[in-house]
Formats: C-alpha cells, sequence, structure tokens
C-alpha cells in the first residue's frame, strides 16, 4: 500500500510543480515594465520544460565532464587555478530561470582557447592584485542550445529578438566561445550596468558611448566594461556587439575547420564519441548571406498603408509573422547605425521601437545576425 502511495506521489510531482510555477512565479517576478513581463513568460515556459522534461532525463556532472573531455577540451582551472568559476547555466541565474547544465562545476574549453584565457587573467590580476576573472559560460553542448530555442515560447516573435537559433549555432558549441565578467576580491563582482544575458540594450557594447551619455551606464560601468575587454582583447578575444560578457576566440570558419562540434549533453548522441549516436547535425550554411538591421516600428493585427499617418512620412514597409504585420524603417548593413537612427526614431515618439535583424529578408535574431557578420573574420 505504502508502495502505490509513494508511485502515486512521483507521478504528479512534476504537475504540482508546473502549477506552482504559474501560480506563484507571478508573484515573485515583480512585472514593472514589458521587458520584465517578457521576463517572466520566459521563466515559466523555461520551467515548465524544466520539470516535465528533467524527470525523464537528467544531466550528470560526470557524464557532461566526460563529454568535454573526450572531445578534447581541458578544465580551465587545470591551467590557472586564480579564475574563478560560475557557471550559471549550472544554476538559476540566467534567462531560463533553470539548471541547464547540472552539478559540473568545471569550465572547458579548447586548450588554446584556454590558454588565451589565462593570458587575459595573469593581465588583470598584473593589472590589479586583488581583481579575478569570473567565467559564466564555456563549452555548451548544441543540445542545450535546441533546448533553449525549442521550450521557451515567446510571443510575437520575441523568440527571434532574444535568442539564438540552433539552426545557426554559436562558437560555445566548439569550445571556442566564453563568457566572463569581473570580482574584487572580500567584495563583490564589478559592475557592469545589467547582469549576465540580460536582454536590455544597455547589455550591448556597440553603443556604450551613447550609453554613459544618456544615464544608462554609469562612469564606473562603462570603465569596468572597458577595462574587461581590454584585458580579453590582449589575450587574443574578440568582442561582440550585443553582449558585454561574450568573447569570441576564434571565426566560425575556424572553428569548423579546427574542432569538432559539441553534440549533446547526453553521451549516447554525440556521434564522435559513440557509434550508437543516430545523426549529425548541420548547422546551417552562413556563407551566403544579406544580413541586414532594421528599425521595427509597429505590431498589428491590421493592415495598414505604409503611407499611413501614423508612420509620421518615414520610409516603411512590413513583414508578416505569426499572423501579425510588423512595420519597419531603415536598412543597415551594421548594428551600430541601426542603434544611432533608433534613437532619432524614438525622438520622434516611437518609443517601443527596436532593432530587428534579417538574412535573406528572413528575420533572424540579433545574436544570429552578428554571428553571421563575424563569420568571415
Amino acid at each position: 500500500m505504502w508502495l502505490s502511495k509513494i508511485y502515486y506521489l512521483y507521478q504528479i510531482f512534476p504537475a504540482f510543480l508546473y502549477v506552482f510555477s504559474f501560480l506563484w512565479m507571478p508573484c515573485i517576478i515583480r512585472q514593472t515594465s514589458p521587458q520584465d513581463s517578457i521576463n517572466a513568460k520566459i521563466a515559466q515556459s523555461a520551467l515548465k520544460h524544466c520539470f516535465f522534461v528533467s524527470a525523464k532525463r537528467t544531466i550528470s556532472d560526470s557524464e557532461l565532464e566526460k563529454i568535454f573531455k573526450d572531445y578534447g577540451l581541458v578544465d580551465v582551472n587545470t591551467l590557472d587555478s586564480t579564475i574563478m568559476i560560475d557557471l550559471r547555466y549550472a544554476g538559476t541565474q540566467n534567462f531560463l530561470g533553470k539548471n541547464m547544465y547540472g552539478e559540473i562545476k568545471h569550465a572547458y574549453l579548447q586548450k588554446d582557447v584556454a590558454l588565451k584565457l589565462v593570458k587575459a587573467s595573469q593581465w588583470i590580476r598584473e593589472y590589479q592584485s586583488d581583481l579575478r576573472l569570473v567565467v559564466l559560460d564555456a563549452a555548451r553542448p548544441l543540445s542545450i542550445q535546441q533546448l533553449m530555442w525549442t521550450d521557451i515560447l515567446l510571443p510575437n516573435g520575441n523568440k527571434e529578438k532574444f535568442v539564438s537559433s540552433p539552426q545557426i549555432g554559436s562558437l560555445h558549441n566548439y569550445g571556442a566561445a566564453v563568457d566572463v565578467t569581473l570580482y574584487q576580491l572580500s567584495k563583490d563582482y564589478l559592475d557592469m550596468g545589467t547582469s549576465f544575458d540580460s536582454f536590455s540594450d544597455t547589455a550591448y557594447t556597440v553603443n556604450e558611448d551613447y550609453l554613459l551619455k544618456s544615464g544608462k551606464l554609469h562612469q564606473q560601468q562603462y570603465q569596468n566594461r572597458k577595462f574587461l575587454r581590454k584585458a580579453m582583447t590582449t589575450a587574443g578575444f574578440s568582442p561582440i556587439e550585443t553582449e558585454w560578457w561574450h568573447f569570441n576566440s576564434c571565426s566560425r570558419n575556424y572553428a569548423k575547420t579546427h574542432y569538432p562540434l559539441i553534440v549533446s549533453h547526453i553521451y549516447a548522441d554525440n556521434p564522435l564519441l559513440t557509434s550508437k549516436a543516430k545523426y549529425v547535425p548541420e548547422l546551417a550554411d552562413i556563407t551566403s548571406k544579406r544580413v541586414e538591421f532594421r528599425i521595427q516600428l509597429l505590431t498589428s493585427v491590421n493592415k495598414y498603408s505604409t503611407n499611413d499617418v501614423r508612420f509620421k512620412k518615414l520610409t516603411v514597409q512590413y513583414y508578416q509573422q505569426d499572423n501579425l504585420y510588423k512595420y519597419t524603417t531603415g536598412h543597415f548593413s551594421n548594428i551600430d547605425k541601426a542603434l544611432t537612427y533608433l534613437e532619432q526614431i524614438k525622438e520622434k515618439g516611437f518609443n517601443d521601437a527596436f532593432v530587428v535583424a534579417f538574412n535573406n529578408n528572413e528575420r533572424i535574431s540579433i545574436k544570429d545576425a552578428v554571428e553571421m557578420l563575424h563569420n568571415s573574420n
């Protein structure tokens, strides 16, 4: 009898947690802005996945570490024990609000990439002895990227606004990119203006002078970012325009020809590691591209004339997505010009306008657009 009761509780526990996430999460996440509302939806969607899927399959630290090691990656701390590790996807301090990596405590990278990180760490400590480089994310299996994309349900094309597509992938999936910040011993993390994985434009690096001038960044935050970039670029890394914490070690083309793609967080699903794997995933070919950035002005269920008075004589075009009409203006080959124009558009009264990206006239995420533009470097 008692065994049957335990089994019954085991069966209903995931459902209980799921209901809890939707009844209680809105109380936990104070929605004070449209962005907060989006973050709440992300967290709730991620929790739904966690409670129903993780019960079927969990990630053990031994399995994930074995995968990284068998791909030839190295534990960063074996090369430099002063580098601090705070893997945000091994906890809940990330935009998903859930643990994606299990109990793993070590950060893994390609060895040559890890040696660059050691160089950055040494440069930082020589400059200021009580500062430490902190790794927030390192190697990441493509399957985790797929979970991020598939199981986050956001309306009105917001998925493309915030999340990278697994069809394009990331240099994280090769162990060739790293997310970092700085920590001052006996004090705290240095203030960078936003949290890790922030969806705010304030996380961008390309428009930091404007962010400082407008008061969205304070002088110390601005200087902290510049110092971090100086350390990383001195060591051979390249920053990207949309995330102050993200640094690439090489181009996508170089990674594809020099490193294996880390396919899955499940050992048996990695073709290079076992014959049991069913298929080898192929990332989208991004060598043939026509990336551009536009300013999105309005989303509506109604179709308006592009000459409508509400567009204030701007040159406007529209595209359709999720049964909605979305109206944009401008065509820019790089994001910094788009961001400059965005401020002009907001001055005209379009306070909710934002930058969107396209490749061959197909909507893609800002992150993917940046990846594509950096591909040939």
